[in-house]
This record gives C-alpha cells, sequence and structure tokens, in this order.
C-alpha cells in the first residue's frame, strides 16, 4: 500500500443520464457509513441475505488511488434464486442485487442500484418480469426504511 501522500487523487466525472433508464438514486446529508448501516439494517429486515460489503475506498487506496469513502452492499436471498433459475438461468447473471454509496465532492452522499425491473425485462419472459418487479418494490423499500420516503418529483 502507498503511503497516504503518494496517493492519485480521482476526481469524478459527471454521471452520465443514460444510466436513468436503468438505475434508480437516492441522494442525502448522511454518511457513508450511516448509510451502509441503514441500508443493512433494511436488508436484513427484508429477509434477505447480505452477501458482501465491499469499502471500495479502502481497496482504491490499496492501489494507490485516493477517493472519498464509497461502499458496495451486495445481497440475496436463495428463494429468489430458485425462482430466477427455474424461470431463465441467462438471467443468473444479474444477481445479487448491490447498493452503491459514494460521497460526492459537495459532501452529499448518493446511493445507487440497479433498477431489477429494468434488468429482468430484458429477458423477455413473464416470470421474470414478475420477479424484476417484485425485486425492485424491495429494493425501493429497503431505500425508504433507511432514507425516508423518496421526495416527490417537481
Amino acid at each position: 500500500m502507498r503511503s497516504p501522500d503518494k496517493l492519485s487523487k480521482l476526481r469524478y466525472a459527471e454521471p452520465g443520464e443514460s444510466a436513468a433508464a436503468f438505475q434508480r438514486i437516492r441522494t442525502c446529508a448522511l454518511s457513508v457509513p450511516d448509510v451502509a448501516t441503514l441500508l443493512l439494517e433494511g436488508i436484513e429486515a427484508a429477509d434477505l441475505w447480505i452477501l458482501h460489503e465491499i469499502d471500495l475506498q479502502m481497496l482504491l487506496r490499496w492501489g494507490g488511488y485516493a477517493i472519498s469513502p464509497a461502499r458496495e452492499i451486495l445481497f440475496f436471498h436463495p428463494r429468489f434464486m430458485a425462482r430466477l433459475l427455474v424461470a431463465d438461468p441467462a438471467a443468473f447473471l444479474e444477481v445479487p442485487l448491490k447498493f452503491a454509496i459514494l460521497e460526492l465532492a459537495d459532501g452529499g452522499v448518493v446511493t445507487r442500484w440497479a433498477d431489477p425491473a429494468a434488468a429482468f425485462a430484458r429477458y423477455q419472459n413473464p416470470a421474470l418480469a414478475d420477479l424484476g418487479r417484485e425485486l425492485a418494490q424491495i429494493c425501493d423499500e429497503i431505500v425508504a426504511r433507511a432514507l425516508g420516503p423518496s421526495p416527490m418529483p417537481s
């Protein structure tokens, strides 16, 4: 691991607008660790399994880069995997589900996750489409539990 004074500081690009078609996003004023804790609690409350939590800031530091706090949380449950595999094993690539939490330059924190409804709809399989909508609702409920209800669009 490089010493902190020799780390290459990364400057984030502006997020692409096309991501809105397949990602969901929430911003808040909480810290990355606080958001991660609240999401972990919400995942457990939804009776899902937390598969892994990745500290991206730490991993990039090991590689010689400095970034703001960033985490990824991977989660799923065998009951959904069983349904997915019966419907179309090609959709195996879409799981586990993941929340990505990133502190921005202005100090705000953004949480992003792939929209399962959009991901599973691509397979044109009614059983997968139903599963995708169900998982999308669960993800939205986890985030609402963690960060409060989504603000209404203006």
